[in-house]
């Protein structure tokens, strides 16, 4: 999960990204991006972050807190999710085990964490209403409206990300009248370690995966609030 605010004053805009991770200490790749990044209007803090855990969601809660009384939270970035099996998989294959697995990680424990930083987030759309965005990553592939996806299989993955859309639309509808947008977001078959893992070979180089994300949270307002989009500015069926 990334969580980010903004704030405005007499020196203009300034940022500050807080990055979660499972293992910050080996998170190689978010330090040498954020060195290669920082500068004086852009701060990071970098913390452990296993959503499943309810020991790590409070102290995350409590650092956001502290660090932003005044401002708020005005971007929240719910990106955790695994995929255990894949789309060839059958009910066969199936574990109960699994299952709560994956929807520990990829459904309850960002939707968690969303209700913890909750005040943040009004406090921040109080401050700059219908700029107060919280974003879910979700998948085409937990869609039950699109042809391509008519297909088995992944039954842990895809019911997951339906999941992430319907929370998608009531935080929009309880949250929309407070000046927050909620957008569910597919980022596309994007080549990270799990889009590429096995024999899968994804679709999305990861750089335009992420500027289609970027483009799909600068575009979204009210009239798109609770509407799933996709890294091409689409909206694929539900």
């Amino acid at each position: 999960a990334v969580v980010s605010t903004q704030s405005t004053g007499e020196s203009g805009g300034r940022a500050h990204y807080f990055c979660c991770c499972r293992n910050p200490d080996t998170a190689d790749q978010l330090h040498q991006l954020i060195k290669s990044t920082s500068s004086d209007k852009i701060r990071f803090s970098v913390l452990k972050l296993d959503v499943t855990s309810a020991e790590d969601r409070a102290a995350v809660v409590n650092y956001c807190t502290e660090t932003l009384q005044q401002t708020g939270l005005n971007l929240l970035v719910n990106n955790a999710g695994i995929m255990p099996h894949y789309c060839s998989e059958g009910l066969e294959t199936l574990q109960g085990s699994e299952l709560h697995r994956t929807f520990q990680n990829n459904f309850t424990g960002p939707t968690l964490l969303t209700q913890g930083l909750l005040p943040l987030i009004r406090r921040a759309a109080t401050i700059n209403p219908r700029k107060t965005k919280i974003l879910s990553i979700s998948s085409k592939s937990g869609s039950v409206g699109h042809p391509r996806f008519m297909i088995g299989g992944a039954y842990d993955y895809r019911c997951s990300k339906v999941a992430i859309n319907r929370t998608a639309r009531n935080l929009a509808a309880q949250l929309g009248k407070e000046g927050v947008i909620v957008l569910p977001v597919c980022p596309g078959w994007a080549a990270t370690d799990m889009g590429n893992r096995g024999h899968l070979t994804a679709e999305v180089p990861v750089v335009d995966s992420i500027q289609g994300v970027r483009q799909a949270i600068r575009d979204a307002t009210q009239n798109t609030n609770g509407i799933f989009v996709d890294h091409l500015g689409d909206y694929p069926p539900w």
